[in-house]
């Protein structure tokens, strides 16, 4: 027979066709899981780098919204009674709360004459007062805005008082002599502030608004000033000196906002001025309450230079603040020399937040 020519060889069978598709499905696999164990590793790798990078992003912001409070603050806290303004903070992981009571100031200083007083505070709601001259005729204190007067009858160098009220948050104490001239006063203040929390990966950044002031805390970190409060001690150009200091009250009325989209209303209280003349044997104190490693900072930075002229063995020149009595200053801080007249400007600023 004639026929075409027959070629013999081996032919895939089904099972072969099936055997090769179940191969390749198996290899897509394989290629996925090996993408996605390098993504898991490369992850895994990079989860640190990337918590540091949230945290700096949330420390920034905590920053920035803490600025812009207190710049806001400032400019209402200047502004006449009664004037406000309310704007937006993106609290998105922070949060504001209250500080009330945290820190309390103590100055007093002579105003007029030639007589040396001293006023100090015994308990809650007593005071005496010493005389060195014996110039005192009469005492007005002003508690929270409430005035009471008396007249001093015994004879002496000190004379007791009790008020039979509690001292509150704003205390003016004026001691006037037969004249009825205001010789010496003292000024207690019991300011409040504001905290925010900020939520990292590491835990939770603490950021305190004192009085003018900043301070943060680390997670697991002590807290540390970021900025002082606004005491200065200078001599102008026509050689007067003067001391100037800005204090701040940041008092709460209602719960304080939280969310992505939180308003917050600040209110004037209307400054108030403390001193505005001249002065001599100015000292104060102040006692913070939001760390024990606090008021250390403050007199290391008010004193530090007394100390360096301590150290050299010649204070004569020296003008500025130091201890008022033991170095520790646990005795306040005064100015030096004490007998000299400076220019004493005292202002407070006063704020309402809710």
């Amino acid at each position: 027979m004639d026929g075409g020519d027959v070629f013999a060889g081996p032919r895939r069978s089904a099972a072969e066709d099936d055997e090769n598709g179940v191969s390749e499905i198996i290899g897509v696999v394989m290629l996925l899981a090996m993408v996605v164990s390098i993504l898991a590793i490369v992850m895994v790798a990079l989860k640190p780098y990337v918590d540091d990078f949230d945290d700096n992003k949330n420390w920034s912001s905590a920053r920035v919204l803490c600025e812009q409070v207190q710049s806001r603050i400032d400019v209402v806290g200047s502004a006449p009674n009664g004037t406000g303004v309310a704007f937006t903070l993106p609290l998105v992981t922070n949060t504001l709360r209250s500080l009330d009571l945290v820190e309390t100031w103590t100055i007093q200083a002579d105003i007029s004459g030639l007589d040396r007083v001293d006023v100090r505070l015994v308990n809650a709601t007593a005071f005496e007062i010493s005389s060195q001259n014996e110039t005192i005729s009469s005492v007005s204190v002003s508690n929270d805005g409430i005035l009471h007067t008396y007249n001093v009858t015994s004879v002496g160098a000190t004379h007791s008082f009790d008020s039979q009220q509690y001292f509150g948050r704003e205390l003016i104490i004026d001691v006037e002599n037969a004249e009825g001239v205001s010789i010496h006063r003292l000024v207690r203040l019991q300011l409040s502030g504001l905290q925010m929390n900020t939520n990292l990966n590491i835990g939770v950044l603490n950021t305190a608004i004192i009085n003018h002031g900043m301070m943060s805390r680390m997670p697991n970190k002590a807290w540390n000033i970021e900025k002082f409060p606004t005491l200065h001690v200078e001599e102008t150009f026509s050689g007067q000196r003067r001391v100037t200091l800005m204090l701040s009250d940041i008092q709460t009325t209602a719960s304080l906002p939280a969310g992505k989209s939180s308003t917050l209303e600040i209110i004037s209280r209307g400054p108030l001025t403390l001193f505005d003349h001249e002065a001599r044997n100015l000292r104060f104190s102040v006692d913070n309450q939001l760390h024990s490693n606090i008021n250390p900072q403050f007199t290391e930075l008010w004193t530090g230079d007394h100390m360096i002229h301590q150290a050299t063995g010649d204070t004569s020149t020296y003008f500025g603040f130091a201890p008022w009595e033991r170095s520790s200053g646990v005795d306040g801080i005064g100015v030096f020399p004490r007998d000299e007249v400076i220019m004493l400007e005292i202002v407070i600023q006063r704020v309402e937040v809710s």
